[in-house]
């Protein structure tokens, strides 16, 4: 037996040491990548929390800001009030307009009677 040759049991040893190597930095690199996981889990949590925090926030701005919102009956009150008001306006402009166009008859009308007078004298 040469210095070179090497025993079977010394060739299996080799093997199972380089194998549990292996194994060992794969064990290294699935632990460090199951930490990075639960960090970047860990941040998207807070990223989440911190979203449903505003989303919280503008909900009860909304639910704030509604409490001053018109009821369809106030608004409804309103307008029947507008029209009201409204047809009380234009009833008074029809019947200033009636009036002025009996007052613009008549004051046509009194130079026609005058050349009446003036023509049967």
């Amino acid at each position: 037996m040469s210095a070179e040759d090497v025993t079977l049991l010394e060739y299996i040893d080799v093997r199972i040491r380089s194998l549990e190597d292996k194994i060992e930095a794969l064990s290294k690199y699935n632990a460090q990548h199951f930490d990075l996981n639960e960090k970047a889990i860990r941040k998207a949590e807070e990223a989440m929390l911190i979203r449903l925090e505003t989303m919280n926030e503008f909900r009860a701005q909304i639910n704030q800001e509604r409490i001053s919102y018109a009821t369809k009956d106030s608004v409804n009150l309103l307008w029947d009030a507008f029209d009201s008001r409204l047809k009380k306006l234009e009833n008074a402009n029809a019947f200033s307009a009636g009036k002025l166009w009996m007052v613009m008859a008549g004051f046509a009308a009194i130079p026609t009677i005058l050349a009446l007078i003036a023509l049967f004298r």
